[in-house]
C-alpha cells in the first residue's frame, strides 16, 4: 500500500484537469503565504530543483522515481529537496544519510505520513505500516515477530509451505515445454502459504479455503491498483474533504469488501468454537487472535479492528514482494546460464537429483544463497523504502530536515553506489562469496550495513524477513532443482524495471520449464491399472497404464486436429481406464450425430457435474430418457419458444439498453468487452427466469452471487479430475474436487431455496400469485411441481437442475462469441465499416436498434455465422457416450467409449472451406451459398456451431436472437478502436468454452448523432 506511485505521467493528466487545477489555484493563492512563512526556518536550506508556484516539482517528475532521484543526486549532492503541492520531501540517497536517519535518529523518524489509501485500507492507520509508532503500534509488532514470524512458528508450519511449493511443482510439471508465467505460479503458491498461516486451521474445507483463496487474491490486486494511482489530495491535504478523483470512495469499497471476508472467516471460527470444531493442535494465528481479544491484559489484548489491520497487512506485504524477488531470480538465472549451472550443480551435490528440495537443505547452499542476496541488491522489490515523516525539526548531513515532512530512503540508489559497490550494474552474486569468512554475515537483512537495505533498517524494518527470507531460497531453489528454464523460441528476455509499489518487471517472466528429475514420480505419483484392449480405431501408442494421458496437450481440440492429419478423421487414445474416440471430419459426424444419434446420445458425467446437477436430473448432462424428453420439452416449448421470446423482448431490450449507456458512461477509455456482454447476457437470462418474482435490489443481489458462483463452477469444471480417468479412486477424492463441487452445489442449492421462497412468500401474501403476463419460468416450473400429470410434472431437484442448465449454457457461450465478434471486426476495419453502413440503412442514425432489424441484416448475420464458424464456443462439443458398441467408417466404437465431435476442424476442413484460416463474411453471402443453407439447426455437417440431433444446444433461439441483437446495438452506437500502442491478440484459451486467451480491451467512440439515445 505505499503511496509512491507507479507512474507518475499520470499526474500532468490529473493537473491538467480543469476542476482540479481551479480548486487547487483559488485555494492555494489564498494561503500561500502563510505556507512560506511557516516553512522558513534558521537552518541549512536543502538544495533541489527549482519547481513551478503552488504544485512544485510534481510537473517535471518522472515514471521511475528511483532513477530520477539518482540522477537528481548527481546534480546536488546525496541528500536534497523536493516540493510536492504543500508537502516538503527530502531525498536521501547514501548509505552515511541513511545510517544517520534509520540509526542514530531512528525514533524521530518512526513515524508515517500515510497516503488516503492507506490510511483507509489499514483502518484509520492502526497497523503496523502506517500506524504511528506508539505503545499500540509496539504491541502489534511484538505480536507478530513473537507468534506469527518467530523461528518456532515459522518451524510448525512448514508442512503448509512444503505442501503448497510441491503443488506448485506438480501444476508447473503438468505444463512441461509450455510457456509458464512464472510469477502467476509463485504468487499463488505464496498468497496460500500466507492465507494458511493466518487461518488455515479454521478453515478446514479445502474448496472453502479455495474460495477465500481467491476471493482475496482479486481483492488484492484491486488494492495494489488503486494504491498505484496518484492522489491530489494526498499533495494538498485540504483537498481531502472533496474527494476529486473519487480515491478515498473506492478506497472505502475496498475496505468495506475486505471487511466482509475478514467477517466471514471470523463467524466461520465462532461456529466452529461453538460445535467444539476447532483444531486446537493447528492453531492458526486468528485463533491466537481471537484469544488475545478476550484477555483482559491491557499488554497483549486487541480490537477486532486492531485484528483485521494485521491480517491486511500480512497478506498484502507477505505475497507480491517474495513473489516479484523470485521472478528476478529466476530471470537473472536465464540470463546468466553460467550462474544457473552452477546454482543447479550446488543443488545436486546437497539435495541430489533423485530427491526434492526441502527447506532444511537452505543453510547448505551458499551459491544460491548469493544468488538471492545480488537479486534484492540489484532488484530490491521495495527501491524506495515506505516514507518516513520526523516529528520533529531535526538535522541530517548538517541539513534541517522540517518537521512532518516526506523522507524517502533510496535503495536503490544505494544499491548501485559505485563507492560501496563494484561494477554495481552486474549480476555478481560472487561478490558475497569472497574470502572473508563472515561476508554473508556482514551483508545480512536485519539493516546494520547500510550499503545493503533490502528490507530496510531501525524499528520500522520489515517485519517479516524470516518468511520470506526462508520463502524466497526455498521457492528459488526448488524451482531450480526441478527444471530446466529457458525462453520460448523467437523471445528476448527483458531485464527492464517497473517502478512502483513493488518494482516489478516491466515485462513479465514467461519461460518453458524442462524437467531435470531423473525419476518422474518426484512431478506425478500416479496409481495405475492395467486395462484390457479392444478394437479401436488408430491412434498414437500410449504408456502402460496411463495410455496417452501424459501426451495430450493444452490446445486439446487443436492437438486433436494435427492427430487426425496422421491418422486419419477417427482417432482413438486411451487416457487411464477411459476410451475416447475423436472424430474430426463431417461425413463421420454425420453418422455419430445423425444416422446414429440414439446410440451416441448418452454420457459420461465427471464427478463435479454429477454433483451439481443434482446427480444428472438436467437435461446437458442428464441420460437421454422419457424423463430428459420430458425437461427437454419443457425448456424449449415453455421458455425458448418463438410465442415466449417474443413476450420476454422487453427484458432484452432493457438490459441491452443499459449495457449500451454503461458503455457510453466510459467512452474515450478502455473497456472489456467480454465482461460488458457477459454481464447484460446473464441480467437477460436470469429475468426471463425469475424477474418477476424478484425485483430491484433483491434482484441484482441475486445476479451478482450467481456471476460469483458461475465462475467458481467454471473453473472447478476446468480441473482434470483424475477419478474420471481411474474410477477406482473416485471413493478417495485425491484432488479434492468431489468436496469443492459440494460446496459450490450447496451454494447453489441456497440460492435456489432463497428464490424459491421469495416467490412462495409472495404467493402467500397475495393468496395466490397472479401477476399475468410478468409470470417468468419459475413460476411456471413451481406449477408443474404441483400437478399430479406424470407427463409434465417435474420435481424440486429437476426445476433446479433445469435453472442452472438455462444460466450456465445461456451466458458464458454467447458472451464469448460477442466478445470474438467484436475482436474479428476490430482487427478487420472494413467489415465493421461494411456493418455499420447496413445498420445504419436499416436502423438510421437518429434510432436505436430493435429485435425486429434483425431479419433486415443479412451482413451482420454474415458476421455472426463467420464468428462461430471461425471461433465455435464449444469446440468438443460436450462429450457424448455410446451406449452400445458401433461401428463407424469402418471402425468399432465399443460401448461406454467417451466421444467427441471436433467441430473446430470441421469449420476448418480446406475440403468444406476456401481459406478456411481467415475471417469471410462474405463466404455466406456469395450467390451460390443460401444462408439458410449454413443455418443453426444442425443439418449440414459442415457447420454446426450448435451442435446436431437430439442433444443439439436447446438454448439456440435465444443465443440466435441475443448473438446478432448485442452486436447490433455494440456496433451501431459505438465506433471501436484498440488503445494506442496495443495489438490485437486471437489466441484462444481452450476450456468449457473457447475463449480468448487474452480478454478485449477496445475503446468506444459514438456514432449516434442523438446523444440521448445513450
Amino acid at each position: 500500500m505505499i503511496s509512491i506511485v507507479s507512474s507518475w505521467s499520470g499526474w500532468k493528466d490529473i493537473v491538467s484537469s480543469n476542476g482540479v487545477v481551479v480548486s487547487v489555484a483559488v485555494t492555494v493563492v489564498a494561503i500561500s503565504w502563510s505556507i512560506i512563512s511557516k516553512r522558513r526556518n534558521g537552518g541549512k536550506l536543502l538544495p533541489g530543483p527549482r519547481g513551478f508556484p503552488l504544485i512544485g516539482n510534481l510537473l517535471s517528475l518522472e515514471p521511475d522515481l528511483h532513477f530520477y532521484f539518482t540522477k537528481l543526486a548527481k546534480v546536488y549532492g546525496p541528500i536534497y529537496k523536493l516540493q510536492w503541492g504543500m508537502k516538503c520531501c527530502v531525498v536521501l540517497n547514501s548509505p552515511a544519510l541513511a545510517k544517520e536517519g534509520l540509526r542514530d535518529q531512528d525514533a524521530k523518524f518512526a513515524d508515517r505520513d500515510g497516503p488516503v489509501v492507506g490510511m483507509v485500507l489499514s483502518y484509520g492507520g492502526i497497523d503496523m505500516v502506517w500506524g504511528a509508532s506508539d505503545a499500540e503500534w509496539r504491541k502489534l509488532r511484538k505480536i507478530c515477530a513473537h507468534e506469527l514470524m518467530s523461528n518456532t512458528n515459522l518451524d510448525s508450519c512448514y508442512s503448509l509451505r512444503r505442501n503448497e511449493v510441491r503443488k506448485m511443482v506438480k501444476d508447473l510439471y503438468s505444463k512441461i515445454e509450455t510457456p509458464v508465467d512464472v510469477y502467476g505460479a509463485v504468487f499463488t503458491t505464496n498468497l496460500n502459504v500466507i492465507m494458511s498461516i493466518l487461518w488455515g486451521g479454521t478453515l478446514l474445507v479445502g474448496a472453502e479455503k479455495t474460495s477465500v483463496n481467491a476471493e482475496f487474491r482479486q481483492l488484492f490486486h484491486e488494492i495494489v491498483e488503486l494504491s498505484a494511482q496518484p492522489n491530489v489530495s494526498d499533495f494538498f491535504p485540504f483537498l481531502e474533504w472533496l474527494d476529486i478523483q473519487g480515491i478515498e470512495k473506492k478506497s472505502k469499497a475496498l475496505l468495506a469488501w475486505m471487511d466482509r471476508i475478514f467477517a466471514s472467516i471470523i463467524d466461520q471460527h465462532m461456529k466452529l468454537e461453538r460445535t467444539q470444531e476447532v483444531h486446537k493442535e493447528s492453531k492458526d494465528f486468528l485463533q491466537f487472535l481471537l484469544e488475545l481479544m478476550e484477555k483482559q491484559d491491557p499488554k497483549t489484548q486487541i480490537t477486532m479492528t486492531q485484528m483485521k489491520a494485521l491480517f491486511m497487512d500480512i497478506a498484502v506485504g507477505g505475497t507480491d514482494t517474495t513473489s516479484t524477488t523470485v521472478e528476478w531470480v529466476i530471470t537473472e538465472m536465464i540470463q546468466n546460464p553460467d550462474m544457473m549451472k552452477k546454482a543447479q550443480q550446488e543443488l545436486e551435490e546437497v539435495v541430489g537429483k533423485n530427491n526434492i528440495v526441502e527447506e532444511s537443505h537452505i543453510s547448505m547452499l551458499p551459491y544460491l544463497d548469493a544468488v538471492v542476496r545480488e537479486t534484492l541488491r540489484l532488484h530490491s522489490p521495495a527501491a524506495m523504502l515506505v516514507r518516513r515523516c520526523p516529528d520533529s525539526p531535526c538535522t541530517i548531513g548538517g541539513y534541517t530536515i522540517p518537521k512532518g515532512a516526506k523522507v524517502i530512503f533510496n535503495v536503490w540508489g544505494m544499491h548501485m553506489d559505485a563507492e560501496a559497490w563494484s561494477n554495481p550494474s552486474e549480476f555478481l552474486p560472487e561478490r558475497f562469496l569472497t574470502s572473508t569468512p563472515d561476508n554473508m554475515k556482514k551483508y545480512d537483512y536485519r539493516g546494520t550495513n547500510f550499503n545493503y537495505l533490502p528490507f530496510g533498517s531501525g524499528r520500522r524494518v520489515c517485519v517479516g524477513i524470516s518468511l520470506a527470507e526462508r520463502m524466497v531460497t526455498y521457492l528459488s531453489a526448488t524451482l531450480l532443482h526441478s527444471f530446466e528454464w529457458q525462453l520460448p523460441e523467437g523471445t528476448k528476455l527483458d531485464l527492464t524495471g517497473k517502478f512502483g509499489i513493488v518494482s516489478r518487471k516491466a515485462i513479465p517472466l514467461v519461460a518453458v520449464p524442462t524437467p531435470r528429475f531423473s525419476n518422474p514420480e518426484f512431478y506425478e505419483r500416479l496409481h495405475r491399472r492395467g486395462n484390457g484392449e479392444t478394437r479401436f480405431p488408430p491412434g498414437p501408442r500410449g504408456l502402460p497404464l496411463v495410455g496417452n494421458l501424459l501426451s495430450l496437450e493444452p490446445d486439446l481440440h487443436v492437438y486433436f486436429a494435427k492427430l487426425s492429419k496422421i491418422y486419419g478423421p477417427v482417432i482413438k487414445l486411451q487416457l487411464g481406464r477411459m476410451c475416447v474416440i475423436v472424430f474430426n471430419s463431417s461425413s463421420v459426424a454425420k453418422e455419430v450425430l445423425r444416422d446414429q444419434d440414439a446410440n451416441f446420445s448418452g454420457r459420461h458425467i465427471p464427478t463435479s457435474a454429477l454433483i451439481m446437477t443434482y446427480g444428472g436430473k438436467d437435461i446437458i448432462w442428464g441420460q437421454s430418457d422419457q424423463e430428459w424428453r420430458k425437461l427437454r420439452k419443457i425448456l424449449t416449448h415453455e421458455l425458448l419458444s418463438n410465442t415466449s421470446l417474443d413476450s420476454s423482448y422487453s427484458l432484452r431490450r432493457s438490459e441491452i439498453r443499459r449495457m449500451v449507456k454503461d458503455v457510453y458512461g466510459m467512452i474515450g477509455t478502455p473497456i472489456n468487452v467480454g465482461e460488458q456482454v457477459f454481464v447484460a447476457t446473464l441480467n437477460v437470462v436470469l429475468n426471463m427466469l425469475w424477474g418477476g418474482t424478484i425485483q430491484g435490489d433483491e434482484r441484482i443481489r441475486v445476479g451478482i452471487q450467481f456471476r460469483q458462483l458461475f465462475n467458481e463452477m467454471i473453473e472447478l469444471g476446468l480441473k482434470p479430475n483424475i477419478s474420471d480417468f481411474f474410477p477406482f479412486f473416485t471413493r478417495f477424492d485425491i484432488q479434492g474436487i468431489e468436496k469443492k463441487s459440494w460446496k459450490i452445489f450447496n451454494e447453489m442449492d441456497r440460492m435456489f431455496d432463497s428464490v424459491i421462497d421469495q416467490h412462495l412468500k409472495l404467493e402467500k401474501e397475495n393468496n395466490g400469485l397472479k401477476l399475468g403476463s410478468s409470470k417468468d419460468f419459475l413460476q411456471y416450473l413451481l406449477e408443474l411441481t404441483k400437478k399430479h400429470e406424470s407427463k409434465t410434472q417435474v420435481t424440486m431437484a429437476q426445476l433446479k437442475a433445469l435453472l442452472q442448465d438455462v444460466v450456465v449454457a445461456g451466458t458464458d457461450t454467447s458472451a464469448t462469441t460477442l466478445e470474438w465478434a467484436m475482436s474479428e471486426v476490430v482487427k478487420n476495419p472494413e467489415v465493421m465499416r461494411k456493418a455499420q453502413e447496413e445498420l445504419d440503412e436499416v436502423v438510421g442514425k437518429n434510432s436505436i436498434v430493435e429485435e425486429s432489424h434483425m431479419n433486415q441484416l443479412p451482413y451482420l448475420e454474415a458476421v455472426v455465422k463467420e464468428t462461430l464458424r471461425l471461433h465455435p464456443a464449444g469446440p468438443l462439443l460436450i462429450p457424448h457416450r455410446s451406449i452400445t458398441s458401433a461401428v463407424v467408417a469402418g471402425y468399432t466404437i465399443p460401448e461406454g467409449s467417451r466421444v467427441f465431435v471436433n467441430l473446430w476442424a470441421i469449420h476448418r476442413d480446406s475440403e468444406a472451406w476456401n481459406n478456411p484460416l481467415m475471417f469471410q463474411p462474405e463466404r455466406f453471402l456469395s450467390s451460390d451459398v443460401n444462408l439458410k443453407k449454413y443455418g443453426y439447426t444442425g443439418n449440414n455437417f459442415d457447420y454446426i456451431p450448435f451442435g446436431s440431433g437430439r442433444r443439439i444446444c436447446a438454448g439456440t433461439p435465444l443465443a440466435e436472437r441475443m448473438l446478432i441483437y448485442v452486436l447490433a446495438s455494440l456496433l451501431h452506437s459505438f465506433d471501436w478502436k484498440l488503445p494506442e500502442g496495443e495489438k490485437l491478440d486471437l489466441t484462444e484459451k481452450f476450456g468449457i468454452v473457447l475463449k480468448k486467451a487474452t480478454p478485449l480491451v477496445a475503446i468506444p467512440t459514438p456514432r449516434l448523432s442523438n446523444l440521448d439515445f445513450y
